[in-house]
């Protein structure tokens, strides 16, 4: 008891090691477009955290059934290291009880993965997109940047040089294209911007020009002219689609009853809900079989190694296909059960032979 105790302490701290390093390098590949829409949109920094904050459920999806991999495999491999496993087995310990803490690490990892992917990532993911779009269509907040050319509207078009403290703005120009009949330029080298339900612009020292299809231009010099322009109105009126990650296992199902053209889609990824909760145990599994291997050598452990990275592998890409296969046709849906299920079976027959063979202390 005191030993497995002992396992399952350092593989749990090697699992949640792995999966934040995982969790990390899926926030650094994801959030560049966070941080492109923030930046775009004019929003606050809290604003970025947040949606990060949302997007953690889905990223656990994908960190956490690799984390319990590297974690195990790390554990185990630092315990064959140390010649830990070489006493445990002189002492009469068996692979399955060897392996005992790292499959109650996956057990617990398979516990979490079900609370997310039923309760937990639905919810979040639907305040993710909702806080998603409303950053995107929050553009009536008029952001302005140097040197840059701003639509304000469809017919207007603003460009500031420099941009100052308190809205004070350096070589302005502005083109207004409202007027079927004339285009309407406005050059100033300085003003002070206003913005409310209207944004309202103060230009000094400036030109006006007007310019007619015929080619034809009014020059207009002024020290001081004010201009207020309106802002898009359409750009408040957005709809959004409601992807698949914001509903539940039971609306997946009934969406897949309503929509037929989509039924595929709907039930793969119902049913993958249901499914990932068996990734964590079957990758476990992988790395004891491998790493519980009779011999022992330096060269062996870069070999088992790259096999067992190689095995999970394979069987990952064969559970995305399976998914994909769902897409197209349904009778596929009974095998994203059956093939983690049995992959569970066979290892458990392996580790379970493995155990009645176990006859001298280094096997």
């Amino acid at each position: 008891m005191i030993l497995t105790s002992y396992i399952f302490r350092q593989t749990s701290k090697s699992v949640f090691l792995s999966t934040c390093v995982f969790l990390g390098v899926i926030w650094l590949s994801q959030s560049f477009k966070s941080i492109k829409l923030i930046i775009e949109k004019g929003a606050n920094l809290a604003d970025f955290f947040i949606l990060s904050v949302y997007s953690l459920p889905s990223w656990l999806l994908i960190a956490l059934p690799l984390g319990t991999f590297a974690g195990c495999m790390i554990s185990y491999l630092r315990l064959q290291n140390d010649k830990e496993i070489i006493v445990m087995k002189s002492a009469g310990f068996s692979p399955l009880k060897i392996s005992k803490p790292a499959l109650l690490v996956a057990l617990v990892c398979s516990l979490i993965l079900f609370i997310i992917s039923h309760f937990i990532l639905p919810e979040t993911y639907r305040n993710f997109k909702k806080l998603q779009n409303e950053i995107r269509n929050s553009n009536q907040e008029f952001i302005l940047r140097d040197n840059i050319f701003i639509d304000i509207n469809k017919t207007q078009t603003i460009f500031i040089g420099k941009l100052k403290n308190n809205n004070n703005l350096e070589e302005i120009f502005i083109q207004d294209r409202t007027d079927n009949l004339y285009l309407v330029e406005y050059f100033s080298k300085r003003g002070n911007l206003n913005v409310g339900e209207a944004i309202n612009l103060m230009m000094i020292e400036g030109t006006r020009i007007s310019t007619d299809k015929k080619g034809r231009s009014t020059v207009l010099n002024f020290d001081n002219y004010n201009i207020t322009i309106q802002k898009d109105k359409k750009k408040l009126v957005a709809t959004r689609v409601v992807e698949y990650n914001e509903y539940s296992f039971f609306e997946l199902i009934q969406k897949a009853e309503k929509n037929l053209s989509k039924r595929g889609k709907f039930l793969a990824e119902a049913h993958t809900r249901n499914t990932i909760v068996f990734m964590p145990i079957i990758f476990t599994l992988i790395v004891m079989l491998t790493i519980l291997k009779e011999q022992y050598s330096r060269i062996l452990i870069t070999y088992k190694k790259t096999m067992t990275i190689g095995i999970v592998f394979v069987l990952q890409s064969l559970v995305i296909i399976l998914k994909n296969a769902v897409h197209s046709d349904t009778f596929f849906v009974p095998f994203m059960y059956l093939f983690p299920i049995s992959i569970l079976i066979v290892c458990f027959i392996f580790l379970y032979t493995r155990e009645n063979t176990h006859k001298s202390p280094f096997y």
